[in-house]
């Protein structure tokens, strides 16, 4: 296997020097190893990729696999990463650490839309609100940072419902947390059209006048996310909510974080 590791010479002249040496190497040979992939390297190869002398390589790997950064397999006497990477990376992935994973996501998308941006994720029956950008033009709504609401009547709600496969007949419970105005016929014609174009909506049955258009993004591990586009009804009509949520889809393609997918293709 080629591995093209960050360069020595760069890592260690003069202008770019890291101030602790030692943790520099280490970082290089995590790098290193990490391009490896599960076929790992064996030490000359390590040594060789590096350009670090074998007794610093040893000495570091020791350390690393001390904190689980890196193993080695006895059968094959190849080194690996360790589980510890990947439950750092998850850690950080977690919903604490999602609005800053996505900020650059949801202010990108209010400064093009010129309206409010909100991030969720489900949480029993309703939505948890973890982040919001507010366009320059002013927007009251009831929404913070924290607060639920019922998932069956918000845009994050219906998208999430729809990116996570709930069947009709376990829609019940969502149904009955909104109560009479919105029927389990009703909430599952819903998702259904969520699925199928891959958005979702909702038009003053979470607040008067105010009108959102959602999409779901899932990921291998933690649960998925969603990020809605809210403004007046003035201005979210029919055929703005229709191109504000294609857009929506575009804009999360490109702009969310790594391991982060759109949750329903569009049909």
């Amino acid at each position: 296997m080629t591995v093209s590791p960050p360069s020595p010479e760069a890592a260690t002249s003069p202008a770019s020097a890291s101030p602790v040496g030692s943790v520099d190497k280490a970082l290089v040979l995590l790098d290193i190893l990490g391009q490896a992939g599960p076929e790992g390297l064996m030490l000359r190869e390590l040594t060789a990729a590096s350009g670090l002398n074998k007794g610093s390589i040893h000495r570091l790997l020791r350390a690393l696999a001390h904190r689980g950064y890196a193993e080695q397999d006895p059968r094959d006497q190849r080194y690996r990463l360790g589980p510890a990477p990947l439950a750092l990376a998850q850690s950080f992935r977690s919903a604490e650490n999602l609005p800053v994973l996505f900020a650059p996501a949801l202010a990108a998308i209010s400064l093009r839309t010129r309206e409010l941006v909100h991030l969720g994720r489900l949480e029993g029956t309703e939505v948890v609100y973890l982040d919001k950008v507010e366009p320059e033009r002013t927007l009251r709504v009831w929404s913070r940072v924290g607060s639920r609401a019922p998932a069956a009547r918000t845009s994050l709600g219906r998208a999430l419902l729809a990116a996570d496969g709930v069947a009709e007949s376990r829609l019940a419970p969502y149904a009955e947390a909104v109560g009479p105005s919105l029927p389990l016929p009703r909430l599952q014609e819903i998702i259904e059209q969520t699925r199928r174009r891959g958005w979702s909506q909702e038009v003053e049955e979470n607040e008067a006048g105010i009108a959102c258009v959602g999409v779901a993004l899932s990921r291998a591990e933690g649960p998925s996310v969603a990020v809605s586009i809210t403004g007046p009804l003035e201005r979210m009509g029919e055929q703005r909510r229709t191109g504000l949520g294609q857009l929506l889809r575009e804009e999360l393609a490109g702009l969310s974080p790594a391991g982060f997918t759109l949750s329903v293709p569009a049909q």
